[in-house]
């Protein structure tokens, strides 16, 4: 694994001085998604760079940049962040196999779905349980959840493809499905129990992360564009970054901090961080 570390302290003084919506770039890259954050507001994401090859990095409050790159890898994302710093995320292998994995102080474990042909993290709480999703051996692709040591496949009844985006301390998971039309929903699961979650009069809901308080965010299409969500007890909240053309919402915390991504109007992605007084809550 390779670490670089760059400064960044200007996203982190709009912060502090009220703006809500502030871009991120990752320095000199060609795209840059923002795609978690944990309960310090350090971030996690993936960017690509000049040669076209993906990496993951982080960022902390302080301004401080670290690049995720696998070693032998053919392209890194880091995808999940929780409040010990601990990363998910997966990388493709000179055989052009994904794998997952999870980066802890101590090292780095890649996470393989049992007889799967591919494997992707996505989300990890605090105790370093994974969601994610798997390629069986015949091209179905179902969402897992690691805990620990076990695996547990998760699939919404009678979907054609399901994704594990999430999962907070409690076990709570969210994701997405795509049912036999082709049209994907949002889903909550809880003890074994599924909820479906579609934002109104959308043609799409997709929903990537989930709180401590069951607070949820996303994206939805509609006839003018892609957007992000925050829902909370089933209430939705819109969210469009400035002056862009589509916007994506991928994680929160208990702080609310809300992170994503967004493309401008020449089509290039940036990463965004968003806090707001109104939403914030305690833990």
């Amino acid at each position: 694994m390779r670490l670089v570390c760059l400064i960044l302290l200007a996203c982190f003084f709009q912060l502090a001085h009220g703006q809500d919506y502030v871009p991120l770039d990752f320095p000199g890259s060609t795209s840059t998604r923002v795609l978690g954050v944990n309960l310090s507001g350090t971030v996690s994401g993936t960017f690509t760079a000049s040669n076209g090859r993906n990496y993951g990095f982080t960022l902390n409050p302080q301004g401080f940049f670290r690049t995720v790159d696998i070693d032998d890898s053919i392209d890194t994302r880091a995808m999940g962040i929780n409040r010990h710093g601990s990363l998910t995320g997966d990388y493709l292998d000179s055989d052009e196999k994904h794998h997952a994995f999870m980066m802890q102080s101590n090292g780095m474990k890649t996470i393989d779905f049992p007889d799967a042909t591919s494997t992707y993290g996505f989300g990890i709480n605090a105790r370093g349980d994974i969601a994610g999703q798997y390629e069986d051996v015949n091209g179905g692709m179902h969402g897992f959840r690691l805990n620990r040591t076990e695996y547990l496949s998760i699939d919404y009844p009678n979907a054609v493809m399901t994704i594990a985006r999430d999962l907070n301390n409690t076990g709570d998971v969210v994701g997405e499905y795509q049912d036999d039309t082709g049209t994907l929903h949002g889903f909550f699961l809880r003890n074994g129990v599924y909820a479906r979650i579609d934002y109104p009069n959308a043609s799409a809901t997709r929903a990537f992360g989930i709180n401590n308080r069951r607070d949820i965010v996303g994206s939805y299409s509609d006839d003018a564009g892609t957007h992000g969500f925050w829902m909370r007890a089933g209430s939705y909240t819109t969210m469009d970054f400035p002056g862009a053309v589509s916007t994506v919402v991928t994680d929160l915390n208990e702080d609310g901090v809300i992170v994503g991504y967004f493309v401008d109007v020449s089509g290039d992605t940036h990463g965004f961080i968003y806090k707001k007084q109104t939403i914030a809550t305690g833990r």
